[in-house]
């Protein structure tokens, strides 16, 4: 009788951030290329363990060997040792547990941490929620869902009044013509 020497763990859904989505295998000994969904790849090189979420279910497992190449990163993981068997895990993600996140300065969060925030102006007037955040320009920018329309707020220091994690609001004072838009 063969025994493996990996262990079933309970791992939670709920304190899981994704951090990398597996494209394709790299070579034929299992590994993996991953692209980075995170403002810092370079966190995949201090990795000791990895959550992969399957359709089956979550797996945490060591990470034998990470390198970058071309943009991507490039996994070995325990338990995936052939071409066949990375391909099974291709589009499917990676994740840490919340905690395992470095920890930021002052004013400053996470995405997933604002996405679902009421977002309201300095005169009260409800504006929708926040439904994503665009980063790929100079500001970021949340997008606002309310009732009537959308909303594209720049996360600027003039704008962004207060984001208060505990009644889970942020309060805008919007500058002229920006909510016409």
């Amino acid at each position: 009788m063969a025994v493996g020497n990996s262990e079933k763990h309970e791992i939670e859904n709920d304190n899981l951030i994704v951090i990398g989505r597996v494209v394709r295998y790299q070579g034929n000994k299992g590994h993996l290329r991953v692209v980075p969904m995170t403002d810092n790849p370079r966190r995949f090189l201090n990795l000791n363990k990895v959550i992969l979420e399957t359709r089956e279910g979550n797996r945490l497992l060591e990470v034998e060997e990470v390198r970058e190449h071309k943009g991507f990163i490039v996994l070995k993981l325990e338990e995936i040792d052939s071409l066949a068997e990375a391909e099974d895990v291709r589009d499917n993600f990676l994740s840490i547990y919340e905690d395992e996140l470095p920890e930021l300065p002052a004013d400053n969060y996470y995405i997933y941490q604002l996405k679902g925030m009421k977002v309201v102006t300095d005169t009260g007037r409800e504006l929708g929620e926040v439904r994503d955040i665009r980063t790929d320009t100079g500001t970021d920018v949340f997008i606002v869902s309310g009732a009537d329309k959308d909303y594209q707020i720049p996360a600027a220091k003039e704008i962004i009044l207060n984001i208060d994690q505990d009644k889970n609001i942020i309060t805008v004072k919007p500058v002229s013509g920006l909510l016409d838009l």
